[in-house]
């Protein structure tokens, strides 16, 4: 049963689980990636296939997530203080990474209810949210969120309260939607007639004042708000005309209800330009906020540590020069340390983009941000505090940005200045011409009311709205409402290279040495690499468990620092590792019994799908293509060549820093930086726009611009298309806006406007608005 997704492009297969459009291989020709082969699996195996009726567009490429060993000791804790406060009914809210549509709802919900002692479960998936309802002592939560990770959801702790601006938005917005129906009840028999003497006239009149006047305190101080700020921060934003507008309208209105010039009350236009506009704005947010909520919370700093010798634990922000303490398996070296263990064997991708494994012997200093891939904990001395180290630096909130769109400013300013001199030109040759101020004053407002940004007011947010749906469709997810405006500049894209321009994990280039063992040899090498952090571990892992294999039931699994990893079981000796070590064979990793190699496994980096025609599509769009990376630099050349990108284009063994002040040379506010690990930190917060491939490591992708999912690069193209595509639907509203302007205008100074027009024209035009952007987005 397939997932229901967008066509894919020519020559791409569509994924059986996701839906996403791929690359097929000999060794994957219906799956994107393993993770969706090895879910596509557990789910019919369960006969849960009624998630694929559900879906909505399909789902979330997987990807490694489901073979990534991960710590839950912290949702053990949670859970354990939820049994100690609670009745008999502990509840516990997570944090939820990966719902997309309500198939993944129904999901999560099928497996929770099946699970012994689970009485209820609640989902938020916009906010991403999860709580959970069991029977004190009779259901372990770290074994459901387990579960959950091998169907490709994440859980992680309760960040912050979500306070997601939509929401209070949209009180605004059902408030003001009531009084707009309200307005308009009580306006329509004066259009359509009614009387003065009629006894309930002075009553509607008295009820629309009121109504207007509470959209214009509810509603329209959003807008004025918003004004006030931007103009103390010396920028023009669309909420001025806006507010203009609304100001004009209601205090001509109030001027002409109290003069009894009833012919020239405009609070219905009030109320619903109020609330139009409140669509709008409601619109731009809530596109983003979807997006926003797909991810846990930001990363913190790291778990605090265990001390050597007292058995305490101690926040690393409070670790000193000196201080000895234990790192468990898979956790991060926290700040500079000298190892006092025998050996360790740690990884560097994280922080300077190596990929390949580091063995460390005692007395090693180990950089900070290194993870430690053994499976026992280690002992180091840490040499400097947590304030000093590169992980804190790393992890370090950059300050928010204010990005100014110059055009749409000047844009504004010529906007307000136009309609202002053209109003008080018509009042002044009016008042001229009749001396009779009620005449004049009309005209002055109707030039005020007619000109508000009514129509590109919710076309504009709607085409928003409507580019970040489509991009979600396709696996590309807009974080900054913002963003738009700056990917127009954008000219230069730096990549770095390693799990962004290659694939996240290391890759085995010779599965059928693999697939030629037994399955009696599989499933003891599966067990052998079964709690492993090595990559040549978790690509062996990924591997077998996507083929179904099952691990062996062994001894516990020997690991010699440097080597390789041993286990004896049923009579044999099994060894993974080294060359000379495990047996005498040529390849990277050998996999022997009783010293008689049964497998010999070559291992490498795994460029990303159709990576060489996105970077020259990008290339033919006008933009130059960089490669920025703390990788050993005949890799990264290496890289520069299979993408045809020039030897200047490339810059290897870049420290953060380095790397942070190049894109600072180089940005004139037109650079798009891509990266994925804790190296590529202070880069994203020199670059003028930021994307990341990577949102299961909670920290890039809650500083990034967008994220995108797959296995391809094909995310930066389609948001530079829907860029390139919403820019020329702005330009048509724009046109059609300016074109009405004119019209509307013109028949106000010529004395032709009053409420009822207003009231028919502001509608209309909006309506007219919206057909463009649609019949925009079709083509």
């Amino acid at each position: 049963m397939s997932a229901a997704a967008p066509k894919a492009r020519a020559g791409l297969a569509t994924c059986i689980h996701c839906g996403t459009g791929f690359h097929p291989t000999s060794q994957l020709a219906d799956y994107c990636c393993r993770g969706c082969q090895f879910v596509h699996a557990l789910i019919t195996q369960n006969g849960l296939g009624q998630f694929y009726d559900l879906q909505e567009g399909g789902v979330q490429p997987v990807k490694s997530l489901v073979f990534q060993k991960r710590d839950y000791l912290w949702l053990d804790e949670l859970a354990r203080l939820a049994e100690a406060s609670a009745s008999d009914t502990p509840t516990l809210v997570l944090d939820l990474q990966g719902v997309s549509c309500i198939g993944c709802v129904w999901l999560i919900e099928k497996l929770f209810t099946r699970l012994p002692g689970a009485l209820a479960i609640t989902l938020d998936p916009t906010l991403g949210r999860l709580e959970l309802r069991w029977r004190r002592g009779a259901f372990e939560v770290s074994a459901f969120a387990r579960e959950l990770q091998s169907f490709g959801y994440l859980v992680g702790p309760p960040g912050p309260e979500p306070r997601a601006a939509s929401r209070g938005l949209i009180v605004r917005l059902g408030i003001c939607a009531a009084l707009a129906m309200n307005a308009m009840l009580f306006t329509l028999p004066g259009y359509l007639g009614m009387e003065r003497s009629f006894q309930f006239t002075q009553l509607f009149e008295r009820i629309t004042l009121v109504v207007g006047t509470l959209s214009l305190l509810i509603g329209g101080s959003y807008f004025f708000t918003r004004t006030w700020h931007s103009l103390r921060n010396r920028v023009l934003h669309i909420d001025l005309p806006i507010s203009l507008g609304l100001l004009a309208a209601y205090s001509a209105s109030v001027f002409a209800w109290v003069r009894g010039a009833h012919g020239f009350v405009y609070f219905d236009f009030v109320s619903i330009f109020v609330f139009l506009m409140l669509v709008g704005r409601w619109l731009q947010q809530k596109a983003v906020e979807r997006n926003r909520g797909q991810l846990l919370a930001a990363q913190a700093d790291p778990a605090p540590v265990a001390l050597v010798g007292s058995g305490g634990k101690k926040p690393v922000a409070e670790l000193a020069p000196g201080t000895a303490y234990i790192v468990a398996p898979g956790q991060p070296i926290p700040v500079r340390s000298r190892l006092l263990s025998g050996g360790a064997t740690l990884g560097l991708e994280w922080i300077n983009g190596e990929s390949d494994a580091l063995t460390a012997r005692a007395g090693r200093v180990v950089p900070s941000g290194a993870i430690h891939y053994g499976q026992e904990p280690i002992e180091l001395e840490a040499l400097e505090p947590w304030a000093d180290s590169m992980l804190a630096r790393l992890l370090r909130a950059a300050p928010v940005a204010t990005h100014r769109n110059r055009a749409v400013e000047r844009f504004i300013r010529g906007y307000i200045f136009a309609v202002l001199a053209i109003g008080v030109v018509g009042f002044a040759a009016w008042w001229w011409a009749t001396g009779d101020l009620l005449a004049a004053l009309p005209v002055l407002v109707s030039v005020l009311v007619v000109s508000c940004p009514c129509a590109s007011g919710v076309a504009l947010p709607l085409a928003d709205d409507l580019a970040v749906s489509a991009l979600r469709r396709a696996g590309v997810f807009i974080r900054e409402g913002n963003l738009w405006p700056r990917l127009e500049r954008v000219r230069k894209i730096l990549f770095d290279k390693t799990g962004t321009l290659t694939l996240e994990t290391t890759a085995l280039l010779n599965p059928d040495a693999l697939a030629a063992l037994p399955p009696s040899d599989q499933s003891v090498l599966l067990a052998m690499v079964w709690d492993s952090l090595h990559p040549v571990s978790c690509a062996l892992r990924e591997s077998l468990l996507a083929a179904g294999i099952k691990p062996a039931q062994t001894p516990p699994i020997d690991e010699c620092i440097g080597f390789g990893l041993e286990v004896k079981h049923a009579g044999a000796h099994y060894r993974l590792g080294r060359t000379g070590w495990a047996a005498d064979a040529a390849g990277d990793c050998i996999f022997a019994r009783d010293t008689a190699p049964l497998a010999a496994f070559r291992f490498g980096e795994e460029v990303r799908a159709g990576a060489v025609e996105e970077v020259a599509s990008l290339r033919a769009r006008g933009c130059d293509v960089f490669i920025l990376s703390g990788d050993r630099r005949a890799k990264v050349e290496s890289m520069a060549r299979q993408l045809h990108l020039p030897e200047g284009c490339c810059r290897a063994e870049m420290t953060p820093d380095e790397k942070a002040d190049w894109v600072r040379q180089l940005d004139a506010r037109d650079t798009l930086f891509i990266g994925d690990g804790a190296n590529d930190s202070l880069a994203f917060n020199a670059a003028h726009c930021t994307g990341t491939p990577a949102i299961d490591r909670g920290l890039l992708e809650h500083k990034a611009d967008f994220y995108f999912l797959g296995r391809g690069l094909d995310g930066v193209r389609r948001l530079l298309d829907a860029t390139t595509a919403r820019r020329r639907t702005i330009r048509r509203v724009l046109t059609f806006t300016i074109t009405y302007n004119v019209a509307a205008i013109a028949l106000s100074l010529a004395g032709h406007m009053n409420p009822l027009a207003a009231a028919i024209l502001m509608p209309a035009s909006s309506l007219v608005s919206l057909a463009i952007v649609f019949a925009s987005q079709r083509r």
